[in-house]
């Protein structure tokens, strides 16, 4: 027997996916380690290897930040599309497009080419100062040093990183919530509205009238009842996700002073 499943839009899965591509990249840029080395008492073989390394470890930072501020960019459009279809997320929507409209100007900075070289001196130690690893004062990073990419790492030098991805998956656990969007149960087919499954049988009224219940329950009023209330949605959860998602709102908007 097919299972009719709830109509769920297509750009919710959009969003979804998008969402959850943004967190892949974040927690990506987290486990990334730079060994800093200046090149102080070493042959001119020895410091091009160690600038290679750092500048490999660099541009992979770079390239998964990219990804994570088109994602995050590309979640906002699908978010707006969402808010007009369903007035439930609109006040959800407004409060994540809020707090990630600071990277709308991140875009001009990724296509200037000057901005991220790293194949000129200066070019890393830049890098490392906007993104909050280095003190505006501090010359560079010392010989030996380690630097690791975490919650404190600025994306595109504008927000903090755990910031940002503690937004995002509050976003996704709310689209979660609501539609079940990765539930384990196996359904089939999705229909869209005003769509019918050929393989529902559909009986006469007259063939209707010779089939007795097996289930004394079924005509019970009381149970159409009881079965209409549970189906009715507690707007609990998304309160508290509400809540939740306005709190690290804040936290964006302490980030941005």
């Amino acid at each position: 027997m097919t299972v009719l499943m709830p109509y769920i839009p297509p750009n919710v899965y959009l969003l979804a996916d998008n969402l959850d591509a943004a967190l892949a990249a974040g927690e990506d840029i987290m486990k990334a380690t730079l060994h800093w080395g200046t090149g102080a008492d070493r042959n001119g073989a020895a410091i091009a290897s160690k600038r290679a390394a750092q500048r490999s470890v660099l541009e992979n930072v770079r390239m998964l930040e990219q990804v994570l501020v088109a994602r995050v960019l590309k979640s906002r459009e699908r978010s707006e599309e969402i808010a007009k279809r369903d007035p439930r997320f609109a006040t959800v929507a407004r409060l994540y497009n809020a707090g990630t409209a600071i990277l709308i100007e991140a875009v001009s900075d990724f296509g200037d080419p000057a901005s991220i070289d790293f194949e000129n001196g200066g070019g890393a130690v830049s890098f490392l100062r906007t993104r909050g690893l280095l003190t505006e004062d501090a010359p560079g990073p010392s010989d030996g040093q380690t630097l690791k990419f975490r919650d404190s790492f600025l994306v595109a030098g504008r927000i903090r990183l755990g910031t940002l991805l503690d937004l995002v998956a509050m976003y996704l656990d709310t689209l979660e919530t609501h539609f079940d969007l990765f539930s384990d149960v196996a359904i089939e087919p999705d229909l869209l509205p005003g769509e019918i499954d050929p393989d529902t049988v559909q009986l006469d009224a007259s063939s209707t009238d010779d089939i007795e219940s097996d289930d004394p329950a079924a005509d019970s009023p009381e149970s159409s009842v009881d079965d209409a209330s549970e189906d009715v949605t507690s707007p609990s959860d998304a309160d508290s996700l509400r809540d939740a998602l306005l709190e690290v709102r804040n936290l964006v908007a302490l980030d941005q002073r």
